[in-house]
């Protein structure tokens, strides 16, 4: 493969699939797309203006995050180049105590936060242990995470910290966050958030909520381009950061480093800061009446239209809002985000559905963006037990149409017969 060629299949743009004119993008838990215009012009004229007016844009950016975000000490808060940098500071910086501490994590992580599960117990030390779904059973649904198998795992001690995702990018399933904060603090435990898939998509408050660290992705729901993530982390913890050169002063020793600093995780990503600043104010602009209300709307017509089409060829993967009478009730109450996944309901028979079939029909037909696979998430497909052939998993946005929802149930209808 060329460069070009697989920068076009990430993007969906393959040869003969259309332009960006009458494209249906329908990946926006992947990456936001297109960008409100204040976004782009933010980040065109910061790149066109010498770098003696580049500090406002930092202050600002700094400013318009913390309070979206609830965050009342900036100087806890830093910029990163993505999510997966941030996790990897605030994990691989985290003073952990070898053959003493555990890692608890959900089964629904990403690879950007599950690697470091495996990785902190192959050298540094410390054990894991993983909260799986919670089972649906007669008296109770199922759910994305087990709380009472995770307040038995805190009962038991050792438990350092709790670090796991908001929602699953795979089901777009909220965890219930809130219940294990309550459940760290209670237990002595840290709590960190993985924001990728929630920040800018639903309220959060960071002096509210009070995890001890919270990260986040700039390029998802908070609107600006890739490169650019989150890290904020609490008064509670003090880090073990390499003391970065530009922090040492000759004659005066080597001082303790409780926090990273930019000389240790890289250059602030300026142009994308302007155009998070852009994106924040758009977000605020819209209210967030209006925003959930418009996603709940998009999620209730594409959720009920999968399940009314088909005739039982295909289902919608995760526990919530998954069927007719669950649906209501888990959207209203923002149990799901934009996100929801389809896989074949008659697995290893003459009447599966190939979603690799599916996928390269809504392309060629209308040109729809989905993402097909394993969505960075080897760990939620074994849980979901989808690790064989992935799902389909379509994902909505601020900029989604109704048109786009219907003509993309119409498309699915077509293929499916």
């Amino acid at each position: 493969f060329t460069l070009i060629s697989i920068g076009s299949a990430i993007l969906g743009k393959e040869k003969g699939t259309g332009t960006s004119t009458n494209m249906i993008y329908l990946n926006h838990v992947g990456t936001s797309w297109p960008k409100p215009e204040a976004v782009n012009q933010a980040m065109l004229e910061f790149q066109q203006a010498p770098p003696t007016e580049w500090g406002p844009v930092f202050d600002d950016a700094l400013q318009s995050t913390c309070n979206f975000f609830g965050i009342t000490n900036p100087e806890r808060f830093m910029f990163t180049t993505s999510c997966t940098s941030s996790l990897a500071v605030a994990l691989g910086d985290f003073p952990w105590q070898a053959g003493i501490d555990k890692l608890v994590i959900s089964s629904m992580e990403h690879h950007a936060l599950s690697r470091w599960y495996y990785k902190l117990q192959r050298d540094r030390g410390v054990e894991g242990f993983i909260i799986p779904r919670k089972k649906a059973t007669a008296e109770r649904p199922g759910g994305p995470l087990d709380l009472e198998a995770l307040e038995a795992e805190l009962k038991k001690g050792g438990v350092r910290m709790v670090a796991m995702t908001m929602a699953s990018n795979v089901t777009g399933e909220l965890l219930p966050y809130k219940q294990v904060i309550e459940l760290c603090k209670k237990y002595g435990a840290y709590s960190l958030l993985d924001g990728a898939q929630t920040a800018g998509i639903i309220p959060i408050n960071l002096t509210e909520l009070d995890p001890d660290v919270f990260v986040f992705a700039g390029h998802k729901g908070t609107l600006t381009a890739h490169g650019l993530g989150g890290l904020y982390i609490s008064e509670r913890i003090s880090m073990e950061c390499p003391t970065a050169a530009c922090e040492y002063v000759p004659g005066r020793g080597r001082p303790p480093s409780i926090f990273p600093s930019y000389c240790d995780t890289g250059s602030a990503p300026m142009m994308a800061m302007a155009g998070l600043n852009a994106g924040l104010q758009w977000l605020k602009a819209q209210g967030w009446e209006k925003l959930l209300t418009r996603r709940r709307e998009l999620v209730h017509k594409l959720r009920f239209g999968l399940l009314h089409i088909g005739n039982g060829k295909i289902e919608i993967v995760g526990d919530v809002a998954s069927t007719k009478e669950s649906i209501p009730m888990a959207i209203e109450s923002d149990q799901v985000t934009g996100a929801v996944s389809i896989v074949a309901a008659a697995p290893n028979t003459d009447q599966q559905v190939s979603m690799q079939d599916l996928n390269q029909h809504l392309k060629e037909s209308a040109d729809i963006v989905a993402s097909l696979g394993f969505q960075c998430s080897p760990l939620g497909h074994e849980a979901l037990g989808t690790s064989q052939s992935g799902t389909l998993r379509f994902s909505v946005g601020v900029v989604t149409t109704d048109q786009e929802i219907e003509r993309l149930l119409v498309e699915i209808q077509k293929f499916l017969g």
